[in-house]
């Protein structure tokens, strides 16, 4: 008897391992369809009546001088924060994009269940357009292009609306792994802020 237990409680712990490690990859395979996991988020746009919980973009807030994001046309990080401190009170700095510049970020985490972007923007100058895209990655490289639209900014600052991939324009290509997002302005300067990412689009 004391074999034939043994034998069992050995048989019943090679199942559970065999268990859970199915679920885990499931769970691996499930993850490298659709990607995500991006990290903790926070409620950044909640002032406004948006729920949403977010994650906190690399470098988002510009306050290590626009590290891993590329920029053209005289875009570049300058003093002045926006005023609602989205992200810390002790930022200090923004991301100004003079007329016809551009600013690409670092590739940034992201996935088909990942589908919303948002950031707080302003025009200087009194009024300017900001076109946004996302280049789509996979592990063979870039999947897409996607168009996210363009947006008016206005005179003050003022988040931007949800750039969503939920049934929009910005369908994310299954695969994807991580995302750049391109900004461009065009009509007059503008100045961006605190650039988060939605990972549920849910309430």
């Amino acid at each position: 008897m004391p074999r034939l237990s043994l034998r069992l409680s050995i048989l019943c712990a090679v199942m559970a391992v065999c268990a859970v490690s199915a679920a885990t990859a499931k769970a691996d395979l499930v993850q490298s369809l659709i990607g995500g996991g991006c990290g903790p988020t926070t409620t950044a746009f909640a002032q406004w009546g948006d729920s949403r919980s977010y994650y906190f973009t690399a470098d988002g807030g510009f306050e290590s001088g626009g590290a891993g994001w590329t920029f053209t046309g005289g875009a570049k990080v300058v003093a002045g924060n926006e005023p609602f401190y989205l992200h810390s009170t002790a930022d200090d700095s923004s991301l100004l994009l003079p007329s016809g510049a551009t600013a690409t970020s670092p590739a940034l985490c992201f996935g088909v269940l990942d589908p919303g972007l948002r950031f707080v923007a302003v025009a200087p100058s009194g009024s300017g357009t900001l076109h946004v895209q996302l280049v789509a990655q996979g592990l063979l490289g870039v999947l897409a292009v996607i168009d996210g639209g363009t947006i008016q900014v206005g005179s003050s600052w003022a988040p931007t609306e949800v750039f969503s991939t939920l049934g929009s324009q910005l369908n994310v290509p299954l695969g994807t792994k991580t995302i750049q997002v391109v900004l461009t302005s065009s009509g007059g300067d503008v100045q961006v802020d605190d650039l988060y990412i939605d990972p549920w689009l849910i309430k």
